[in-house]
């Protein structure tokens, strides 16, 4: 893929990647909630039932399994598509990678949850372990992706507002985790994520905009 097309298509995945996500979880939350409600699960609150994973084992799981599977491929092909517009220096190439490694971490999540997972014991299959694996990635990357980040454009006059938007995202996603809200504080902790993502594709958009302007006059 060319440099232009592919800065489009990584702005466009990155914008698209959590409207995506947060639609057909909540389309696949609202026609399965007979089932989650059956698990003890509650949006604030309720049993400690891993979701949206648990999704993925409900009567729409091949949903839920697409849905993680584009998810991830959309935030790799932003990664790709923003490594070679970050300023030259080691840290961007970790944020580049760490980047990555949340759309990978996304990628392995459509391995479905395993039932004993669902009532809070550990997984008891391969596949189980691969998404718990890729939960804990999911949490990692989602700390310190847009933190390094920050320390990748730091300097930059160009990309200021994003690394203020990295540190604000990063911080924010920490609370969020931590609050004792249950689903509910973990879904704005996505939302933070999500639209940080949304921050970074609005960014190269605008940055390949700006080259085309350029190469015109």
């Amino acid at each position: 893929m060319k440099g232009k097309a592919l800065s489009r298509a990584g702005a466009l995945a990155g914008i698209l990647a959590g409207p995506f996500f947060l639609v057909s979880v909540g389309l696949n939350t609202w026609a399965s909630l007979g089932y989650l409600r059956g698990l003890g699960w509650e949006f604030v609150g309720g049993e400690q039932v891993p979701w949206p994973s648990s999704l993925a084992r409900g009567p729409y799981g091949w949903a839920q399994t697409v849905t993680f599977l584009i998810t991830g491929l959309l935030i790799v092909l932003l990664a790709v598509a923003l490594r070679d517009q970050l300023p030259a220096r080691r840290a961007s190439g970790f944020a580049f990678v760490l980047l990555a490694l949340l759309g990978v971490a996304l990628v392995l999540a459509a391995f479905s949850v395993d039932v004993p997972m669902l009532s809070g014991r550990s997984p008891a299959t391969w596949h189980g372990w691969i998404h718990g694996i890729a939960f804990l990635m999911v949490i990692a990357t989602g700390v310190l992706a847009p933190f390094t980040m920050a320390l990748a454009v730091r300097g930059n006059a160009s990309w200021r507002p994003i690394m203020i938007i990295s540190v604000v995202a990063g911080a924010l996603f920490v609370v969020f985790l931590i609050l004792p809200w249950g689903n509910a504080s973990f879904l704005v902790a996505i939302l933070v994520l999500f639209g940080w993502l949304a921050v970074l594709g609005v960014r190269l958009a605008v940055h390949q905009d700006s080259q085309e302007d350029q190469q015109r006059r």
